[in-house]
């Protein structure tokens, strides 16, 4: 099987594990500002990934103290920071806060800020498909703020998201763009996605650990993390982590971009589950599937470039 073909699709498979997760986390009781349901996942992400590991990359691990080893873990640990601990804690508020349908509309920042970082960091042009993809995907945002911003200034109590609690999903994007070029560099020194998954799901549960030192709150969701979740909350944690061991994957045998536009078919798997299947939400009006078209389409663009 040729790298695209393979890479395409481990990205599919990713898409429909994390929405599939993003739906279930919609369904759980466990509400916006408990850690509890991201530590669960971050546990199974663990757990999962050092199985994975054990099985089929073992093999492949160089000397510990190889530098080749050193980098890999060093961008293997920053992917974690910013993903598992901050991009996970954030899409799971910006689920809570928005609903799985605009949650996942506004992830499709996750390709204007990839690119734009890999232009920076990696030294990766930008052409002029990938221009008007992002301009496609700012637009798109634009299009769900604007509406958040009128239905407010003409009825406070609007069922309508406040155009603050916008910002989640922003800062999700934003943390996991970050993360893919850690990913990616890593990945590149060593090609092991199970293994850069645990350690990335590793450095993130320390982070955790850290923080719970300094907030009786966040202790609190420690020693109830496996008595204060639903199933919902399990499901989420589980299928996210198979959703990032397969992200990594497709890393490892496909450009980033290439596999950012695959895993933007996440938002139509979401909506349909979450609209059709588990009916969570009610049906988007068609300002939000508008914004979903432009941001798709703008994925595509920067995935054609």
């Amino acid at each position: 099987m040729s790298g695209t073909l393979l890479g395409t699709g481990l990205a599919l498979l990713s898409a429909s594990c994390f929405a599939c997760g993003q739906v279930f986390v919609s369904k759980s009781a466990v509400r916006a500002g408990d850690d509890r349901g991201v530590i669960l996942s971050v546990l199974f992400t663990v757990a999962i990934s050092c199985l994975v590991w054990l099985l089929l990359e073992a093999g492949r691990s160089t000397s510990v103290d190889s530098p080749v080893t050193l980098f890999s873990l060093a961008m293997f640990a920053l992917s974690g920071v910013f993903s598992v601990a901050l991009g996970r804690k954030f899409l799971y508020v910006s689920i809570q806060q928005l609903g799985v349908t605009r949650a996942s509309a506004v992830k499709r920042l996750n390709p204007f800020f990839s690119v734009l970082l890999a232009f920076v960091f990696l030294h990766e042009a930008i052409s002029g498909f990938d221009g008007i993809g992002m301009v496609l995907v700012a637009l798109a945002f634009g299009i769900l703020i604007r509406q958040s911003f009128m239905k407010h200034q003409a009825d406070a109590d609007s069922a309508e998201p406040p155009p603050y609690q916008y910002i989640w999903g922003v800062a999700s994007a934003l943390s996991y763009a970050t993360s893919y070029i850690f990913r990616k560099q890593g990945l590149d020194a060593v090609a092991a996605p199970a293994f850069g998954t645990m350690i990335s799901a590793l450095t993130a549960l320390a982070f955790f650990i850290l923080i719970a030192l300094f907030i009786p709150r966040r202790r609190h969701d420690f020693r109830a993390v496996f008595t204060g979740v639903d199933r919902w909350m399990v499901g989420a944690g589980i299928l996210i982590s198979f959703g990032q061991i397969l992200f990594f994957a497709a890393l490892a045998v496909e450009r980033i971009s290439t596999v950012v536009m695959v895993s933007s078919l996440e938002v139509f798997v979401a909506a349909f589950l979450s609209i059709v299947v588990f009916r969570t939400e009610k049906r988007p009006d068609a300002v939000v599937l508008l914004a979903a078209l432009f941001a798709t389409l703008g994925v595509v663009a920067v995935a054609a470039g």
